[in-house]
């Protein structure tokens, strides 16, 4: 099946989901294109954890204006004379529910539809309900090609397009999010999509990568934590966490992996705590430093939190990764992070609270080795057992196919445009 993924830059360094997605269903015998609105992070060029079987196209028609604008005469030319009536009709008759501003932003795609219908797609999946959707959505309007879409959190809660997701996501054959929290949340903002419609699924992880090496606590204890240096994960918390920790006791280190605006304030902060012994910022590392180097800590933190903008963590990842590492895991009693972590996986904290945070620390650090090695081990076989790869991209699979198949099976009535049909005969055309 030919899928295309579509997204904002493609591949970034923090989104190793997206590359694992493709990664996995190209294992399953997929045909898929990455779809990309902008360029690679430079951090991923050259290393073989971001690529992928297929190609990667950039959206043609959102560069300069003369440009833009040639390719866009030339575009919606092509596709008129291609489909003809049914595509015409589509594009300059309005649908009386459509918004005017979601009408009029499908004159910025014509060049990215034409791309997009040289592929000859059986299904377009979008990852984050970003401009990318936008461009789905028209898509899949237009070309009639089947759409799915991903919603992991900050789309949902701070997102100027929340205003469309009765019309978008209602366009969607179905929609997927990572906790019951934000599927609630999403139907708040379009009540009237069938519940039925919106999967929840959490981003695989590579069980395989992220193998543990069981082992008793060390000491000093090693906490890791894993993230952008952003207000949502938290960090600032943990760094006033172990402030008030160290004014207990010294028997801990705390290793930060990532970047961001707030290094600096971090910073600041571990100075004049005075424990620069105990915390470290350690900058940004990729996929493969992280599963060699986390199976070797002993516990994981990451007290995410709501910022002040309202943006807010879905079901971070890093968790799961270090749960299938045989970690427990330190987070926060917010979202839907209750879905991940168990009382038998690790424990959840007062949000934004680092006297609260700390209490929880020294829990895990008072762990008897027995304690500790069985909550290792029942992290582990969560981990195996509801969040690997193989079974989440499983599932995406299944639906994409049965979604393809029900648009296959309704294609030929009158009731919808019978563009497979004109697609397919473009094919023929071409290929003969």
């Amino acid at each position: 099946m030919r899928i295309g993924y579509l997204i904002a830059n493609f591949p970034v360094l923090s989104e190793t989901f997206v590359v694992n997605d493709i990664r996995a269903l190209e294992a399953l015998g997929h045909e898929v294109t990455a779809i990309a609105l902008g360029d690679a992070d430079p951090a991923t060029l050259g290393n073989p954890n971001y690529t992928i079987k297929g190609k990667t196209i950039r959206v043609r028609g959102l560069h300069t204006p003369l440009v833009r604008k040639v390719q866009k005469l030339i575009s919606r030319s092509h596709l008129s004379r291609k489909y003809g009536e049914k595509f015409t009709s589509k594009f300059h008759a309005k649908p009386a529910d459509m918004p005017e501003e979601l009408w009029q932003d499908r004159l910025a795609w014509d060049a990215a539809l034409h791309q997009i219908d040289d592929l000859h797609l059986d299904f377009l999946h979008v990852h984050f309900a970003m401009r990318q959707l936008l461009l789905g959505y028209h898509a899949s309007r237009l070309l009639d090609i089947p759409l799915g879409c991903t919603l992991p959190a900050h789309d949902i809660f701070t997102n100027r397009l929340t205003k469309f997701f009765p019309q978008l996501l209602a366009q969607c054959s179905f929609a997927i999010t990572v906790s019951q929290y934000n599927k609630d949340a999403i139907l708040q903002l379009a009540p009237r999509l069938d519940p039925q419609k919106i999967h929840v699924q959490a981003n695989g992880i590579d069980v395989k990568l992220f193998q543990p090496r069981f082992h008793d606590p060390d000491s000093p204890f090693r906490f890791a934590a894993v993230g952008r240096l952003v207000e949502i994960k938290g960090f600032h918390v943990l760094v006033e966490a172990a402030g008030i920790l160290a004014r207990r006791r010294r028997d801990f280190t705390i290793d930060i992996i990532g970047d961001g605006p707030l290094r600096t304030h971090l910073e600041h902060r571990i100075h004049d705590l005075e424990i620069e012994h105990e915390v470290q910022l350690l900058g940004p590392r990729d996929h493969s430093f992280i599963a060699h180097w986390l199976p070797d800590q002993d516990s994981l933190i990451l007290p995410c939190v709501i910022a002040k903008d309202g943006n807010r963590d879905g079901m971070p990842m890093v968790l799961r990764e270090a749960m299938a590492c045989g970690l427990p895991v330190i987070s926060t009693q917010l979202l839907g992070l209750h879905e991940t972590v168990t009382s038998e996986t690790g424990l959840l904290v007062r949000p934004d609270d680092p006297a609260s945070l700390a209490d929880g620390m020294e829990h895990i650090l008072n762990l008897s080795p027995q304690v500790y090695r069985a909550m290792a081990k029942v992290a582990r076989a969560r981990a195996e057992s509801l969040f690997s790869l193989e079974h989440q991209v499983g599932l995406l699979s299944k639906w994409i196919e049965e979604s393809t198949n029900m648009q296959q099976g309704t294609g030929a009535t009158e009731a919808l445009s019978p563009l497979p049909v004109l697609r397919e005969r473009a094919r023929v055309r071409v290929t003969t």
